[in-house]
């Protein structure tokens, strides 16, 4: 049962000055992808800022209504940009969160993923996860997106192998990155310790962009996403195809990765049409931040924007490298194919990859 006050706020204490920075001046509404479908200053950074701060302060008492809004957030970032007084805006809704999931205010949903991670070491709970176990040289972090989408995954390695790269792979667990944006920091701290004992590198190769951004930022690890590794070994083809790209946000705002996917796609013979928004002013999927866990209609919304947006430049495909953007946008592209009769194909970078690789071999 939810408690009716925050006491010896541990987690939003650290930021009390941060908060005092915020001179509201609401730039970060600008480009927000939830306060954009909702209209509500509760749900754009400034609000949640303040709202950070009663909690602090003890003017607000926690509610289901304010965790909702706390929790009502991509983390895609873009606030992180648009913000002159350069606050840390994510740790600070994080560190509410975790203030909030301690006074009780912790959802059904979010609880349950936890406790898959807990007992399975995957956010989905599968105990019969296929494990793509290797020896090699070269550390590389699969991801529990990818860990769920096995012949992904097999086409990954594949393509490392064609390229000369010789990946290990371990029995690996979630890197914890849930626990630490859904507030459970007490949890985070006991996993982290298993899942570096789990996973004991210093550096290493990654598929999913927001694993290589916590690998980073949670571990301290210095992880190099599977593109960056991949671009000069890759081979020209001639692939004739014509896509726009979706650059994720971990990707665009998070890594500052924006050229590398665009020079490999154009090795590879692919013309990109670029949307109206795009590299790092590139649109939310509407994937990120546990939004997807507790509001799929508002993710939806954010997600059929996009592919509007997509659909806009004419071409018949759309491309990403994260593979909750690939799942979000493409549930968004089959809900417009069949309310509106316009269609996109939203593919994963590895298959226009694998394409290459396959027509460069012709070639030679």
């Amino acid at each position: 049962m939810a408690t009716k006050a925050i006491n010896n706020s541990k987690h939003l204490k650290k930021y009390e000055k941060e908060m005092n920075m915020c001179i509201r001046c609401a730039y970060c509404f600008e480009e927000c992808p939830v306060i954009k479908e909702t209209q509500w200053d509760t749900d754009g950074a400034r609000g949640k800022i303040i709202m950070s701060y009663g909690l602090l302060t003890g003017e607000l008492e926690p509610s289901q209504y304010i965790a909702d809004k706390l929790f009502r957030c991509t983390f895609c970032r873009d606030c992180l940009d648009k913000c002159p007084s350069n606050i840390n805006i994510l740790e600070i809704i994080s560190s509410a969160r975790a203030d909030l999931v301690k006074a009780g205010y912790a959802s059904d949903t979010h609880k349950h993923v936890i406790k898959n991670i807990k007992d399975t070491g995957n956010i989905y709970g599968d105990t019969e996860v296929i494990s793509q176990e290797r020896e090699g040289k070269i550390p590389l972090f699969i991801g529990c997106q990818y860990l769920g989408r096995p012949n992904k995954t097999k086409k990954y390695i594949k393509i490392l192998e064609k390229l000369g790269i010789d990946p290990v792979v371990e029995n690996e667990m979630c890197c914890g990155y849930p626990m630490e944006v859904l507030g459970f920091r007490e949890d985070f701290e006991k996993h982290k310790e298993k899942f570096q004992k789990s996973f004991p590198y210093k550096d290493a190769i990654t598929l999913c962009p927001t694993c290589t951004v916590f690998l980073r930022e949670g571990h301290q690890i210095d992880a190099k996403h599977v593109l960056q590794v991949m671009l000069e070994k890759l081979p020209k083809a001639n692939l004739d195809m014509k896509v726009t790209y979706h650059d994720p946000c971990d990707f665009s705002r998070g890594l500052k990765i924006i050229e590398e996917p665009r020079k490999i796609l154009e090795k590879l013979g692919v013309e990109i049409v670029e949307m109206k928004n795009n590299k790092e002013n590139s649109r939310c999927c509407g994937g990120g931040g546990g939004i997807l866990m507790t509001d799929q209609d508002l993710s939806g919304d954010i997600a059929r924007k996009r592919i509007k947006e997509a659909i806009e430049t004419g071409v018949d495909i759309l491309v990403t490298s994260c593979p909750t953007c690939e799942q979000v946008l493409k549930k968004a592209a089959q809900e417009i194919s069949e309310d509106e009769g316009k269609s996109i194909s939203v593919r994963n970078i590895e298959d226009i990859i694998w394409r290459g690789l396959k027509k460069s071999a012709e070639i030679s």
